[in-house]
């Protein structure tokens, strides 16, 4: 993958928000959209200069208990616009990097069986995303790898009455703090990345509820054919630690019996490229076939990338 590649395919990865409701699992939304870093060659970063983009994806799926059981269905989209600054700075060798994103977001839920469900939508700010340290190394023969922080900013269109979300709210009431590792390995036209990352949320104080703690991997097997790009991804979600709501562990979606809400989603699909002077137009799409105690989601994205200086 050129250097050209990398240049642009990075900004698409530290992004966005998944369409999650609170009747899911954590509270309302997942702070990184499952799926959102996929197509990027994560651990590496393009050369000095300022770079800008934008994200846009489109989002339909179930809404599924513990059992794997419809309960609702979820429907929305996202616009994110994106800046990226490598200073060409040096830190512990390796090469320096800072992100900011800001989501805006419409979504839709119904909620209920029959002709006429009933149907909740909302739209406006997602927490502001900031990400003040990329640090990447180049490990040599085309191999990378990188670590970062980022952290989400409860300052988006919160919506509540009395200690209770509501379903016309599209942010987030607390704070997540979010490193990330990342693996890429970029020899001979590849990109095949390996992307971990941990969400660790605070206490939502206006609703006393505590979002459980998630893990996601998004890896990327892809190919580059002169200025086309295609190839598979995919990801891996799953919540390891419990929802809890005035100090007890939360119930399971959807009624399905046991406590902890714990989330699972898993999506794979295609991802295509185009490389247009200096800029990338990307088509990404992610199936999701295994739901727990939330949404399965499939997405649909459409990005563009470019440098600004």
């Amino acid at each position: 993958m050129s250097n050209n590649k990398i240049t642009f395919a990075i900004l698409a990865g530290v992004s966005s928000l998944a369409l999650c409701h609170r009747a899911m699992a954590l509270e309302f939304y997942s702070p990184m959209q499952p799926g959102v870093s996929t197509g990027v060659p994560a651990g590496a970063l393009p050369p000095p200069g300022l770079y800008g983009g934008a994200d846009t994806f489109l989002e339909t799926g179930p809404v599924e208990n513990g059992k794997g059981h419809q309960v609702a269905k979820t429907s929305g989209a996202n616009i994110t616009p994106q800046l990226l600054y490598v200073p060409g700075w040096q830190v512990l060798g390796a090469n320096y990097g800072m992100m900011i994103n800001q989501p805006f977001n419409f979504n839709s839920i119904k909620v209920g069986a029959g002709a006429t469900p009933s149907a909740f939508t909302g739209y406006g700010m997602f927490n502001t995303i900031l990400t003040p340290e990329i640090l990447s190394w180049a490990l040599g023969h085309g191999n990378f790898i990188a670590e970062g922080m980022t952290f989400y900013i409860p300052d988006g269109d919160f919506r509540h009455t009395g200690t209770s979300e509501t379903l016309d709210s599209v942010s987030n009431n607390y704070w997540t703090f979010e490193p990330n590792i990342a693996y890429s390995y970029l020899g001979n036209g590849w990109n095949f990345t390996l992307n971990n990352t941990f969400d660790f949320n605070t206490k939502d104080n206006t609703t006393d509820y505590q979002s459980g703690d998630v893990y996601y991997l998004d890896y990327t097997i892809a190919h580059a054919f002169g200025p086309i790009t295609a190839g598979l991804i995919g990801t891996y979600d799953v919540q390891f630690t419990n929802d809890t709501q005035f100090g007890a562990p939360v119930a399971n979606t959807g009624g399905s019996g046991g406590y902890g809400n714990k989330w699972m989603h898993a999506a794979i699909g295609p991802i295509l490229e185009y490389n247009i002077g200096h800029a990338t137009i990307e088509l990404r799409y992610l199936d999701g076939f295994a739901g727990r105690n939330g949404g399965n989601p499939s997405f649909f994205h459409f990005g563009i990338n470019f440098p600004i200086m």
